[in-house]
């Protein structure tokens, strides 16, 4: 069976289609790059959680309660 025969490409759709498949590359290797960022991230954090002194298996901190700041103040007359 014969192919459709399509109109002949001009030299503007060449180059948009070209134009086109080198923006999707450049979009890919972009996302590329920002996994390998946040994989260098990752692995820096982690790092420093090794590094920083107290961190690891610390508990949280809770925020102190109102009755815990007054019980630190110094309530002398002035």
């Amino acid at each position: 069976m014969d192919k459709p025969e399509t109109a002949p490409q001009t030299a503007a759709e060449t180059m948009i289609e070209k134009m086109t498949d080198l923006a999707g590359e450049l979009a890919e290797v972009a996302a590329a790059g920002q996994a390998v960022g946040l994989q260098i991230l990752a692995a820096e954090m982690e790092a420093l959680g090794q590094v920083i002194p107290g961190l690891a298996g610390a508990e949280p901190v809770h925020p102190a309660t109102d009755a815990e700041i007054e019980a630190n103040f110094d309530n002398m007359p002035v």
